[in-house]
């Protein structure tokens, strides 16, 4: 799991970020559809295919559903299975073509999968899957519960591989809340503008430890974060990561992660969004928050 942390640099860290951002931001004119948005609440999308997307926003739609590319910006050492006993390592740009599902039968109780295939060396072997459920109430002031999973979850594995490893998932309960109006307001840039964060904790029941080279027990996440929603289309999300035993972070495990683009929202209309959220780390904790290690993802929001 891509998680980590150092709570104490974290807050001057996204307040600069947030403001940087914004004021690059293109702008667009209301429509109906914003009216959540004008009376202070984020138009939400329905389908996620980011790690921690989750947790900042959901939908009230009973059956929603995404197809998005999604491209990383440099080529990379990639193992690529070819076979149920084989595989080759590649150097090339992860391209990736991804199905996203989701089902909300009551209130916000959800479950969501998202397939995904390479767009070259596309096989049974190679096509994997990531998957959440849980209760996620994305207003301001509410708990969510999710259980997510974004490892090593295959089809169709390799040798003795399981299909998913369940135990190696994240169980995450997260509080979210509006920020005093004496501090929201100067930092929004319009009107209808709004910013909702959390504060959580990340449980993982069984991870895999470099250094030991073996399985261990126990892997305990903090995390804050904020999300801004500019001109109700454009947004910003940032969240900060604090391992309280150390040595469980992982190299792959960043201190924060980031994500920022332009989102249609409504069923049919499209969104694009850069994310970086693996191996993130402040200077002086190995820093190498590259923007080159992130992925642009252009997603289209199924009409169903």
């Amino acid at each position: 799991m891509s998680q980590g942390g150092c709570a104490t640099r974290f807050s001057p860290l996204l307040l600069g970020v947030l403001c940087s951002a914004s004021l690059h931001a293109e702008t667009t004119a209301p429509t109906e559809s914003d009216t959540a948005a004008v009376q202070g609440e984020p138009i939400q999308a329905g389908v996620f295919t980011s790690r921690w997307g989750r947790l900042f926003s959901g939908n009230d739609d009973k059956f929603s559903g995404a197809l998005s590319v999604t491209s990383g910006l440099k080529e990379q050492l990639l193992t690529i299975p070819n076979g149920s006993e084989s595989a080759q390592q590649k150097r090339k740009v992860n391209q990736l073509l991804n199905l996203s599902l989701q089902y909300s039968p009551y209130s916000y109780w959800f479950a969501n999968i998202t397939n995904r295939v390479p767009i070259a060396d596309a096989s049974r072997y190679t096509a994997d899957f990531r998957y959440s459920f849980g209760y996620d109430d994305w207003h301001a002031n509410t708990f969510s519960a999710v259980y997510s999973n974004y490892g090593d979850n295959h089809f169709f594995p390799s040798g003795n591989s399981r299909r998913t490893y369940f135990e190696q998932g994240a169980f995450t309960f997260a509080y979210k809340f509006s920020l005093p109006k004496a501090v929201e307001a100067p930092l929004l840039i319009n009107k209808g503008d709004s910013i909702i964060c959390q504060v959580g904790y990340s449980w993982v029941p069984r991870y895999y430890s470099l250094k030991d080279n073996d399985i261990r027990a126990n892997k305990n996440v903090v995390l804050g974060g904020c999300g801004y929603t500019l001109k109700q289309h454009f947004f910003l999300r940032a969240t900060a990561f604090w391992f309280p035993d150390g040595s469980q972070q992982q190299p792959w495990n960043g201190d924060y992660s980031y994500s920022f683009g332009y989102a249609g929202y409504t069923p049919g209309s499209f969104s694009i969004q850069y994310s970086n959220y693996s191996g993130t780390r402040f200077p002086g904790n190995g820093g190498n928050a590259r923007f080159r290690e992130g992925t642009i993802s252009l997603i289209w929001f199924l009409p169903i």
